[in-house]
């Protein structure tokens, strides 16, 4: 029987992906709890149709975050942190710092989520990682300086 899946279903499939399955597994599980519905011919043609623009809308997402990250390559970004008289910081630096310095060095808008890193704690040159997705990452170099 094939069905048109409402909703993503560990092992089998996602969301808008038409799949065959048993007549008992759909009319006992996947009906009940509306993680399926019977696939006819219309139900397929549509559910085809929005694959197509669900494929260009990720080809055009790839493509931006593509563009975000040839910016972001090679980018050192400069925080001025306030230290102590001994030369640690007050505080520590977190993500959400370094994505206002990408956005006013590099004029890059990125979520805190984007970045992949530990809070730095001490004055230097550090590593951060922006992640955007499976296999589109790229190291920024974080540079801390004391705030005068």
């Amino acid at each position: 029987m094939q069905v048109l899946l409402n909703a993503d279903v560990k092992k089998l499939g996602y969301r808008g992906d038409i799949i065959k399955v048993k007549n008992g597994y759909f009319r006992n599980f996947l009906y009940p709890k509306g993680l399926a519905q019977a696939a006819d011919k219309k139900t397929i043609e549509l559910a085809e149709e929005r694959n197509k623009v669900r494929t260009m809308q990720k080809e055009r997402v790839l493509d931006d975050a593509k563009g975000v990250l040839k910016k972001l390559k090679g980018l050192k970004i400069t925080i001025k942190a306030k230290v102590s008289d001994k030369g640690k910081l007050y505080g520590s630096i977190t993500e959400a710092e370094v994505v206002d310095a990408v956005k006013a060095e590099a004029k890059v808008e990125l979520e805190k989520s984007f970045i992949k890193m530990d809070h730095f704690k001490e004055l230097g040159e550090h590593k951060a990682l922006v992640h955007l997705g499976e296999g589109l990452e790229e190291k920024i170099t974080v540079v801390l300086e004391a705030q005068e």
